[in-house]
């Protein structure tokens, strides 16, 4: 079975997730450990210009199907 890996960014003013066009990884690992200080890419549904802050971002693994068999997220705490 194959599976499909994808990051995907969710622009706070219209809360619509999008495959980022720039920021691809690997595995959940990488995407954890990544840093992504100054990558920005604008929004394909408002066009706004989102910088990408791994709290709105997710890595995704998919089946074959397009069904979702992990999501991995990095919410923080300060």
């Amino acid at each position: 079975m194959s599976e499909i890996k994808i990051c995907e960014v969710r622009y706070p003013n219209c809360k619509k997730w999008f495959s980022s066009k720039i920021a691809q990884f690997e595995d959940a690992e990488t995407f954890k450990r990544a840093i992504t200080y100054k990558n920005a890419e604008p929004c394909p549904y408002c066009k706004t210009m989102i910088s990408h802050d791994k709290e709105i971002m997710r890595f995704l693994e998919k089946d074959n199907t397009g069904k979702v068999i992990k999501e991995t997220r990095c919410i923080y705490n300060f």
